[in-house]
């Protein structure tokens, strides 16, 4: 038995028995070939995927909507997502290796804000307004 891969190949392979509608679409775009050239490589959508990941946990969340109103030190994101510390850096150390947040040393505190990437991602999610 073929791999699901392999079938697909094969159906591609032989003119592929598709609806005409979507054939004479695939055509247009200049076959299998050119539709590929128009799906950007799994490699280049990572970076995006990690914003969408980290945006998809409740938690995230709401350290970001926390973030966007001031900037904040763990202590207080602490309290505020009643996280354990070890549990909270985890969730900062997503949102920073996504873009969305970064953080500076201030004396002996670590304060975290929205980067301007993060603020502009929230706001074309409709999760802040523009104005914040």
């Amino acid at each position: 038995m073929a791999a699901r891969g392999e079938k697909t190949a094969e159906c591609c392979a032989n003119g592929m028995n598709l609806p005409e509608e979507m054939e004479a679409a695939l055509r247009r775009q200049g076959g299998l070939e050119g539709l590929s050239r128009r799906v950007p490589d799994r490699e280049r959508l990572a970076p995006r995927s990690n914003q969408y990941k980290a945006l998809a946990d409740p938690i995230r969340l709401q350290i970001l909507y926390a973030l966007s109103t001031i900037e904040l030190c763990p202590c207080i994101l602490k309290e505020l997502t009643a996280l354990s510390d070890s549990k909270l850096s985890y969730h900062l150390n997503i949102l920073e290796g996504a873009g969305m947040i970064t953080s500076s040393p201030r004396k002996r505190w670590r304060i975290y804000m929205l980067t301007a990437q993060g603020k502009e991602l929230m706001q074309r999610h409709g999760l802040i307004d523009a104005e914040e």
